[in-house]
């Protein structure tokens, strides 16, 4: 199911647009997982140096993570993260909210792996991420090209999507989420706590406020 369908599904029940991208269907791991050996290759893609942990998990094809993406995590980063007031940690946990949710989620380890080095094993995770998630490609391509947004070749990403290069980091981290009682996405956790409203942005500030 893509964006637009998903989104046409949605308008008409309200449960739907407060509960996230499980409410349609029970979350389960993708069926290109099922058969794959966890293996976290890449190292965990983190922010900030607090003392406050604030985990999000998150699909990227999903809406309500692109809402979480686009009025929430700039207020993380101005507020929390550039001053070293939370460390965030980025978790993929692909519910298939889009069909291409599972290759953003390849795609954006691919330029991790590209980009990263030893003092910044991020690379340009983040960065890749922003562009992919509000551009909401449907297609290999579309994927591929958006890599040029953040100076990596796209054949890297085509690589990856034809190798299915990072599924075993993707396994690993549906495991983590579920381990950690993660339902559906955006699901925040600061602290332990997961936050009811993830999407609004006073929500997950108050819980951080109140954590430290």
């Amino acid at each position: 199911m893509n964006r637009r369908s998903f989104l046409a599904t949605a308008a008409g029940t309200v449960a739907i647009a407060t509960a996230g991208c499980t409410s349609l269907f029970e979350a389960s791991t993708p069926d290109d997982l099922e058969n794959v050996d966890p293996d976290q290759q890449l190292p965990t893609p983190t922010l900030g140096d607090g003392t406050v942990t604030v985990e999000g998990y998150e699909d990227m094809g999903c809406p309500y993570c692109q809402e979480f993406q686009a009025d929430v995590f700039p207020v993380l980063e101005d507020e929390y993260i550039a001053t070293d007031e939370i460390e965030y940690r980025h978790h993929d946990f692909v519910v298939m909210a889009s069909d291409a949710s599972l290759a953003m989620a390849n795609a954006a380890r691919a330029v991790q792996n590209e980009t990263r080095t030893d003092d910044d094993p991020n690379g340009r995770f983040f960065d890749y991420k922003a562009a992919v998630m509000a551009a909401d490609p449907e297609s290999a391509d579309e994927i591929a090209a958006l890599a040029a947004e953040v100076d990596v070749d796209p054949a890297v990403v085509t690589d990856a999507l034809e190798g299915d290069t990072y599924y075993p980091t993707l396994a690993a981290n549906w495991d983590h989420g579920e381990e950690n009682g993660v339902e559906g996405t955006p699901t925040v956790i600061v602290d332990g706590e997961t936050v009811d409203e993830p999407t609004d942005p006073d929500a997950v500030t108050t819980a951080i406020d109140e954590a430290r």
